[in-house]
């Protein structure tokens, strides 16, 4: 990755380059001095050389030619060109980074806005090819890969540089957002990992820039640096990050997640490979050869894993993190356990552990109990086993029994008497008793000899050498033995290595084993399980070997007691818990050992919690579930939980205590039910599960119509099936609603409980707000947008929940710095997700008008609510800006608190502007028609005027600052002209119906006869004279017409005197009644819509607890 050096080196010259471009989005293009060429024939050759050497360069030699040319005429093809030539050869892109700004300075500011959406399109375009199966198909799409990766690496590298150097106008942080969308396309775009080279080249020149120092790159696993490198990572004075250090610490998160997925991923493809391998072997095994096409598909494998491993090498390399270790097949064989556990730990087995068993599985089973008898396979005098006579192999048996059974009943009756004894010192709650309890623990057994000297230092170890009695030889082998030992990891080399043991057994070999198996190291507690099964092997012939390794733990228990205050030993704690438990399970250790242990950790209970939890994780079960110690232990656990609950823990240990409570004490887990489903619920689900698709929507429908809807199961399955979208496919959740919308037309009521449910779904979820539920809450969100898409629901439904979303669960609506809720937590971000979701889906509908405006409200709001959490998770913060800019995408983005409270503030500051606005706007009608108004303004000044000044909620005045009298005259205007347009859109459609009452054919306007300006008057006296004259002549009878006539290719004009009762005058008469009427009752309906629509917004905006107040200016 790159250094801080190679970043220091470059930062004068990308520190010009930004003040550059920086300057031209401000200023005028720049223009050089001197007569530029508009020739096409220079401007063809820079295009060319552009094409072919933008890579190349120099750069000195292009800006020359650009300063040359006027270039303005051939803005498009210069753009085309750049993004031609930036995908062609190899070169350096710093020269075409040059090259670019300086024809930004010659074309700003549309260059960069059109060459820039080109580019990142040239890297969006990643997405792997589908090609036909086989060797060809296989090769031809690593070449087209190949091909790919070639002109895409160049053209990231000149994105990333132009993000640094502000080629986007609104900054840095807008460059820098869509260089993380670009790289997180190419991450999750990609199962085959195809564009791991192209993610290495951008780790390897901008590592530094876009990830920061290499202090803030250990934080990824979790390393820290010393303060000695984080001095020297440091930037020297008058160097600062061109990259903001949010977007660092994102994109270090987002490499961070796409190598440990690239990790999984290569582990699970190699132990599919060593499987593959072993089945090939079988393969080969039965039938003599391996067939062409699973050979092809191992070879392919193969190549696969190693493409992967060599990327994530080089990954790793530079995020400087650890590669996993990858299985070999000694492993995978070995061990009887799975590397990668493919199953979730929240899936409930079918099987489940042995009811009332010990063990979990018969694996483990016979890992516990199935021990080999050295005696088999070892010659009887290397184990010291003398040959005894017939008489006394048949008395021994009973002599021995007898004596272990009263042995084992002493044992138990003296447990049994400490017990009663601790829960006696426990019911009194004396920490004194305690006190001499413990001490009187660690004074028994072989702690009475231990002086105060020796008690702060450990117990001296015997050194054993091969004067013990070892010759040389088998002093070698018992040597690699011992090798050996920490690389057995299964059971077959245990036992192997026990059997070689027995053929060195001595005395001598025995000490140095007790010493070897008591220094195991205290990291490596999985050795603990294979250990204690080497030395439960031995003991029925080699007890000392068990009760040496006992001793060296006892001793070093009642250290540990002695030193419980330091933590630094908690490791070693560890390891001497674990293996007390590894060797009671085998039977190693007696019952009693072991429950006098967990005795002496009760007695100290508040210092030994770690203790007991490891102690029951590891043996608890076997000591509850064995009949030897099962009474015994249950009455322990039940003084422990009491202690428990009467002791002040931590959260930390209360967990601890209940999973190793719940780990030995498995509750009763319930089966699974499986829903069987009647044939009619079977043939639904097959309906919207597998048939429904956009093509067959409608035989969706006609099945679904020919369902027994009557039925009232069939109906409650149908309506289960509609209010339960996350039951379906996600992109089939629009064909779901395309249903119910349908639906509704032949049962209206179905649709109203199928919107009522959703959204009491989407109420419940809001109060509980159950992360398991999240998924299902995404799909409910999207089906209430398609919903309103299809018409079903209302646009009031729709904001309503986006408003609810905000302020649901919060005494205060508005959102602010530090507003808590418990179901809606500051680092909880899944409302913003569903708001987006819902805003996806519909948001593209609220584009004007009222509706418009309501929307940007909302999404000002909505920002103030993001600014309000925590910092925001990239993802999150992705699909915020995607939804931002698809729905507003010219209104600013608030980041800040400060912002959005500034955009708020003027939000409500211009209320009272915004319903004046509406009052007289065009998109919304007339809002305040004088006739027919139902009261004055007056008079709900006067009614309102009382209740709003005792209210503490906001008030908004609509002031009424026209005269009753003027206002009349207004709107009537306006009425006029509103009623003048849509008169003309209907005059078609009315002239169809009344064709039979219409005038006669030749009634039509009279033409508009251009005249000179000196006849304005005269025509304007004729006029007023021709109308004296009509009225005087309609007072005698008659009606005034205009005759239309043409005379040597002139039209003349006549007026004609005809009268009243005539058919031509009835008929005109008629038609002016006929259209007067229509003209009022059309007036009566637009005014009463718009009093409608008024009272409508009125109620809305009270119903959000805002008060309207009318007053006058």
């Amino acid at each position: 990755m790159s250094t801080t050096a190679d970043y220091i080196a470059k930062y004068p010259r990308r520190q010009a380059l930004l003040e550059t471009v920086e300057t031209y989005w401000l200023d005028d293009p720049r223009r050089p001095p001197g007569t530029l060429d508009s020739s096409l024939k220079k401007h063809t050759t820079l295009i060319n050389k552009l094409k072919s050497a933008l890579l190349i360069g120099p750069s000195e030699a292009f800006a020359k030619d650009i300063d040359g040319l006027t270039l303005s005429k051939y803005l498009e093809e210069i753009v085309a060109a750049v993004v031609d030539g930036a995908s062609k050869g190899r070169g350096d892109p710093e020269v075409a980074v040059d090259i670019i700004v300086h024809l930004h300075s010659r074309l700003a500011p549309d260059f960069l806005q059109q060459l820039l959406p080109l580019l990142l399109g040239a890297l969006s375009a990643g997405a792997p090819v589908s090609l036909p199966l086989g060797k060809d198909g296989d090769k031809e799409k690593e070449k087209e890969d190949k091909e790919r990766l070639a002109k895409q690496r160049p053209v990231l590298r000149i994105i990333a540089e132009l993000a640094m150097v502000g080629a986007w106008e609104e900054g840095a942080v807008k460059g820098s957002a869509e260089i993380g969308k670009i790289l997180k396309g190419l991450m999750t775009n990609d199962p085959q990992f195809n564009n791991l080279p192209l993610l290495s080249t951008f780790l390897k020149y901008f590592g530094r820039a876009y990830l920061g120092s290499k202090h803030n790159n250990e934080s990824i696993n979790g390393s820290d640096a010393t303060a000695e490198e984080q001095t020297k990572e440091e930037l020297p004075e008058g160097v600062t990050e061109l990259v903001p250090v949010e977007v660092q610490k994102k994109m270090r998160e987002l490499f961070a997640g796409y190598f440990n997925t690239t990790s999984r991923t290569l582990v699970k493809g190699q132990i599919k490979l060593l499987e593959q391998d072993k089945r090939n072997h079988e393969a080969y095994i039965k039938s003599g050869e391996i067939f062409e096409d699973r050979q092809q598909a191992y070879e392919k494998m193969i190549r696969a894993i190693e493409r992967l491993n060599a990327g994530l090498q080089t990954l790793a390399d530079l995020l400087g993190l650890a590669p996993p270790v990858l299985p070999t097949a000694a492993t995978l064989s070995k061990s009887g356990l799975q590397i990668v556990d493919s199953g979730s730990s929240f899936t409930v087995r079918n099987d489940g552990p042995i009811a009332g068993g010990i063990w979990d599985d018969e694996e483990e089973q016979r890992f516990y109990e199935d021990l080999i008898d050295l005696k088999e396979v070892v010659p009887s005098s290397l184990l010291g086993i003398k040959e005894k006579s017939a008489k006394e192999k048949d008395e021994e048996p009973g002599n021995a029994e007898e004596e272990q059974i009263e042995k084992q009943k002493a044992e138990e009756e003296e447990l049994r008497k400490q017990l009663e004894q601790m829960e006696l010192a426990d019911s009194q709650a004396q920490p004194e008793s305690e006190k001499q309890g413990i001490d009187a623990v660690n004074a028994g057994g072989d702690a009475e000899d231990i002086t105060e000297d020796s008690a702060d230092e450990e117990a001296p170890t015997t050194t054993v050498t091969e004067e013990d009695g070892l010759q040389s030889g088998p002093a070698a082998r018992l040597s690699a033995l011992f090798a050996a030992l920490p690389e057995s990891n299964n059971r077959e080399v245990v036992d192997k290595l026990a059997i070689e043991f027995a053929f060195l057994n001595s005395k001598g070999a025995r000490k140095r084993l007790i010493k070897f198996l008591g220094e195991v190291p205290r990291q490596r507690t999985d050795l603990l399980p294979h250990y204690s099964r080497f030395i439960a092997t031995l003991t029925p012939y080699m007890p000392d070997v068990a009760q040496g390794v006992l001793d060296i733990l006892d001793e070093e228990l009642r250290y540990l007691q002695r030193k419980k205050l330091i933590r630094e030993l908690d490791s070693t704690r560890l390891k001497n818990v674990r293996f007390y438990g590894e060797l009671a399970k085998f039977k190693a250790a007696k019952p009693f050992n072991i429950l006098h242990v967990f005795k002496v950790f009760l007695d100290d209970f508040k210092f030994n919690i770690d203790n007991i939890a490891n102690l029951l994780e590891t043996c608890g079960r076997f000591l509850l579930r064995n009949e030897d110690t099962a009474e015994v232990a249950k009455r322990m656990v039940e003084l422990m939980r009491r202690k428990q609950a009467n002791t002040h823990l931590n959260q930390r240990q209360t967990l601890m205590l209940e999973n190793a409570f719940y780990t030995c004490n498995p509750p009763e887990r319930v089966a699974r039910e499986i829903v069987q489903l009647t044939p009619m619920e079977s043939f639904i689900r097959h309906l919207l599960d597998e048939v429904l698709m956009k093509r067959t929507i409608d035989k969706v429908l006609k099945l679904l119509r020919k369902l027994h809807w009557e039925d009232p199961e069939v109906y409650a399955y149908i309506f289960a099936s509609f209010t339960s979208p996350w039951e379906i496919k996600f992109g089939n959740v629009p064909h779901l609603a395309d249903l119910a919308c349908d639906l509704q037309k032949w049962h209206p009521e179905f649709g109203i409980s199928v919107v009522d449910e959703v959204l009491e779904n989407i109420r419940i979820d809001l109060e509980e707000n159950i992360f398991k539920f999240n998924q299902r809450r995404i799909a409910t969100m999207k089906y209430l947008g398609e919903l309103y898409m299809y018409r079903v629901i209302s646009s009031s439904v729709v904001f309503d929940v986006l408003w609810s979303l905000l302020s649901f669960g919060h005494a205060d609506p508005t959102p602010y710095p530090g507003r808590e809720s418990p179901v809606d937590a500051v680092d909880d971000f899944f409302r913003v997700r569903l708001a987006c979701t819902l805003l996806d889906t519909c948001g593209v509908c609220f584009e004007k008008g009222s509706q418009g405006r309501k929307l940007e409200q909302y999404l000002v709001m909505l920002q103030l609510y993001v600014t309000c959490k925590a910092e925001l998770p990239m993802d999150v913060d992705f699909m915020l800006s995607d939804t931002l800019e698809a729905l507003r995408p010219k209104a600013p983005r608030l980041r800040t608190f400060t912002e959005a409270a500034t955009a708020v503030d003027e939000l409500l500051a211009t209320s009272e502007d915004f319903g004046v606005e509406e009052d007289g706007s065009d998109d919304e009608g007339l809002r305040q028609a004088t006739e027919d108004k139902p009261e004055t303004p007056e008079q709900v000044h006067a009614e309102l005027e009382g209740t709003v000044e005792d209210e503490d909620q906001d008030v908004v005045i609509i002031r009424d600052q026209a005269k009753p009298d003027e206002d009349d005259a207004d709107e009537r205007a306006a009425f006029d002209r509103e009623f003048a347009k849509v008169l003309a859109d209907t005059t078609d459609a009315r002239r169809g119906e009344q064709r039979k009452t219409a005038p006669p054919i030749f009634d039509t306007a009279v033409p508009i006869m251009r005249k000179k300006a000196d006849e304005a008057k005269a025509r304007a006296t004729r006029e007023k004279e021709q109308e004296r004259e009509q009225a005087a002549k309609e007072e005698e009878g008659r009606m005034q017409f205009m005759l239309l006539s043409k005379k040597a290719g002139k039209q003349q004009l006549r007026s004609l005197a005809i009268p009243t009762d005539s058919t031509i005058a009835v008929n005109s008469k008629t038609y002016q009644a006929q259209s007067k009427a229509e003209q009022e009752q059309l007036k009566r309906l637009v005014l009463q819509n718009e009093r409608r629509l008024e009272r409508s917004e009125v109620e809305d905006i009270e119903t959000r607890g805002i008060k309207l107040r009318f007053a006058h200016s």
